[in-house]
């Protein structure tokens, strides 16, 4: 990505993105729909990875507010998704027009590669001598300039994010079948409700503060407690309480997401954003996607549906010894 520029990496990521998005809705064989998924999912790495090396880039003072910001698009964004393409389906283009709904998300992207074309400043070589004065005062003044341990920091960093990805993903994945298996399957659709809603807020009300809570360690043990009580809670408390352990899990996520996803920016060395960036998210998300599996082969195993949880309360424990852990650095 250092080779040919963050600008012209986000725009070859929006361009994937919304050519995968809109071909898989025009041809809708098998074989196309893994494919265009594929092509929009390399979109997705990429601008993804990219996004905090620019913010490192062009806003190495404002790291945290910046990076806030942009994990508050990602989140609104899925929950907007995710809520509201089947009642604009059913409203407005039929109750089978789910190729079309392709791409009516297609066309925003269109429009957002536009305005990126558009208002982006061009973005010099990232190497050394082409940094700012800003950037090269706040590299002198941070822990990136310690190169030597990069690689535990990629470990560290992955799982930390890891950690609170897979409290969330693993949460969504069981919160049905737990429920249907103790009898209150009633509980549900509000309980995933409050789960993803909560979010929003917790992502929102971090964006105010995020300067003063990027590099700290106590945000992420304070998640990993306040997870850990949940789950503990959600398994042995009265079933009723579920609403409050989702809106904490829900937003103790959110929160560790912003937070983490910040770390790569912060704490890399000169030219090493975007490789410490990139590992981050896959270690992160590869651990989000086998939780919830090793859950449910415990679960299979034992017969004891709170099982499933386990693999989230070994995160949340995680995200406390991870976050003390961590290489502290904050604003002066």
């Amino acid at each position: 990505m250092e080779k040919i520029g963050g600008r012209r990496a986000v725009t070859w990521g929006l361009l994937l993105l919304g050519l995968g998005t809109i071909m898989r809705g025009l041809w809708t064989t098998v074989f196309s729909l893994y494919l265009f998924t594929v092509l929009l999912s390399l979109g997705i790495a990429l601008t993804q990875t990219t996004v905090p090396v620019l913010i490192r880039r062009w806003f190495p003072s404002h790291i945290g507010l910046v990076t806030a910001l942009f994990t508050d698009g990602l989140i609104i964004g899925e929950t907007i998704g995710a809520g509201a393409t089947v009642p604009l389906m059913m409203r407005f283009l039929g109750n089978d027009a789910w190729p079309a709904t392709f791409i009516f998300w297609g066309i925003p992207l269109v429009v957002l590669l536009a305005i990126w074309l558009w208002l982006a400043p061009p973005a010099p070589p990232m190497m050394l001598a082409s940094l700012s004065p800003e950037e090269t005062r706040f590299i002198a003044s941070s822990p990136s300039a310690d190169t030597e341990k990069t690689p535990i920091k990629t470990l560290h960093f992955g799982f930390l994010l890891g950690a609170g990805s897979l409290i969330y993903f693993g949460m969504n994945s069981w919160i049905a079948a737990y429920n249907q298996a103790i009898h209150h399957a009633d509980l549900t659709p509000l309980a995933l409700t409050i789960l993803n809603a909560a979010q929003i807020p917790s992502s929102l009300g971090v964006t105010f503060f995020a300067q003063r809570l990027m590099g700290r360690r106590w945000p992420f043990v304070s998640a990993g407690f306040i997870c850990a009580a949940s789950i503990v809670g959600w398994v042995f408390a009265p079933a009723g309480l579920e609403y409050l352990w989702a809106a904490l899990l829900g937003a103790s996520s959110a929160l560790v997401f912003t937070l983490a996803l910040a770390l790569p920016p912060l704490l890399a060395a000169p030219g090493k954003v975007a490789r410490l960036t990139g590992t981050t998210l896959s270690l992160g998300y590869s651990t989000a996607f086998v939780g919830p599996f090793i859950g449910g082969g415990l679960w299979d195993l034992f017969h004891l549906p709170a099982l499933a949880f386990l693999p989230i309360g070994v995160a949340s424990v995680l995200l406390v010894l991870l976050g003390i852990w961590l290489p502290e650095y904050g604003p002066s």
